[in-house]
């Protein structure tokens, strides 16, 4: 009688350890295709965001060649005045010294502060006021932020005032 109980027990063991192991491999093999799929969902979403970024970059790239090329036509036009060009030289200044030094760096910061702090715009050069826009327009490019196209706008409109504007 012992027997029996024991092999009853055994049997018992052996059927619910089958039934275990049947079915570990039955949700072994169901996490491998939920695995499957979400690689694929990833995939998609790396795919998806790489796109977004080359047509955010595109945005960007073509709204600073169409504000540029705007603000060249009007310094080649000389529609902009010496005191416009005071107003955006004090304007720049001002907002140079709420920028925080990220993510430009604080020697560009500093560069930035120290161009403007000159007051005149007789004093700044084309190449200094290229270098700002460069630094704002990477600025921007990288965080989207509004300071920083403003600061490009106002030291682009700065420099089309240098190059091509009307002394007056």
């Amino acid at each position: 009688m012992l027997n029996e109980v024991v092999l009853s027990i055994i049997g018992l063991a052996v059927t619910v350890v089958g039934m275990l192991g049947g079915s570990l491999y039955w949700l072994g093999g169901k996490f491998k295709d939920i695995d499957k799929r979400f690689e694929e969902v990833d995939r998609r979403f790396n795919e998806m965001d790489r796109k977004l970024t080359i047509f955010v970059n595109s945005a960007r790239s073509a709204t600073v060649a169409m504000n540029s090329a705007i603000i060249e036509f009007l310094g080649v036009k000389g529609l902009i005045s010496p005191s416009e060009a005071a107003f955006l030289t004090n304007e720049v200044a001002r907002i140079s010294q709420s920028i925080r030094a990220n993510p430009i760096s604080k020697e560009e910061v500093e560069y930035i502060r120290a161009v403007f702090s000159k007051g005149d715009i007789d004093k700044i050069s084309v190449e200094e006021l290229e270098r700002v826009a460069e630094i704002a327009k990477r600025w921007w490019y990288e965080d989207g932020s509004e300071i920083a196209y403003k600061l490009f706008i106002y030291t682009w409109m700065l420099r089309a005032y240098k190059l091509y504007g009307k002394r007056g």
